[in-house]
């Protein structure tokens, strides 16, 4: 069961050979997140799907976004986020069909989340129904050359680019790609030159990004 594996062993950092899902290494990334999301739009209602903990939610609420809401498949998870997301935390399934009206969400966010799912077609065309008509979708998704792609027993599609853009569009998803630079954001004209450094070096030096972020729309 999906609900027992993903328990304390795994989110305290010990059956995944990683650090544990801790507030000091979440929180400053869901917030970095949550600040490039309100940037590019004002969300009223968003759902953040693996939630964990919730720290994306606790994000995206500080940001003024009124209405955010995660769901898990880990009771542990939700059982130990901050006393304050109370009643903003439920426990579901994707696969299964999430517990969410029909077009009632400005977006879904979905962070590392689709590298745990065997078959994405069904959770895509579950975050489909569940988006509003002019609703975004926001991945982010474990790279292959990522050091943890593999070594996560959890991991069980961990897939190129091409196989994430050929199943956005069977869904009838357009996409877009992020990048680390885009999610950081920048200010002042140095600021956007370093950032052009960082895109180049992530291709050049890296080959390609450590994680996959996509934005998606109804094509």
């Amino acid at each position: 069961m999906l609900d027992t594996f993903y328990d304390e062993e795994y989110f305290e950092g010990k059956s995944r050979q990683s650090a544990p899902h801790s507030r000091g290494l979440i929180y400053p990334l869901a917030a970095r997140t949550a600040r490039f999301l309100c940037r590019e739009s004002t969300p009223v209602r968003v759902l953040d799907i693996g939630c964990a903990k919730g720290y994306l939610v606790e994000a995206l609420r500080a940001e003024g976004v009124p209405q955010a809401v995660g769901i898990d498949v880990s009771w542990y998870a939700i059982a130990h986020a901050e006393p304050t997301m109370r009643g903003h935390l439920l426990v579901g399934n994707l696969t299964q069909g999430l517990p969410v009206a029909t077009a009632t969400c400005d977006m879904v966010t979905a962070m590392d989340l689709f590298e745990h799912v065997a078959d994405p077609i069904p959770a895509l065309r579950e975050i489909d129904r569940v988006l509003r008509k002019d609703g975004k979708a926001y991945l982010k998704i474990c790279h292959p050359r990522h050091p943890n792609a593999t070594r996560d027993p959890s991991h069980i599609n961990v897939q190129p680019l091409a196989y994430w853009t050929d199943i956005f569009r069977q869904v009838g998803f357009s996409w877009a790609r992020v990048y680390e630079t885009d999610v950081a954001g920048s200010s002042s004209a140095a600021d956007r030159a370093k950032a052009l450094v960082r895109r180049f070096r992530e291709w050049a030096v890296i080959g390609t990004p450590a994680d996959y972020k996509f934005v998606l729309w109804r094509a």
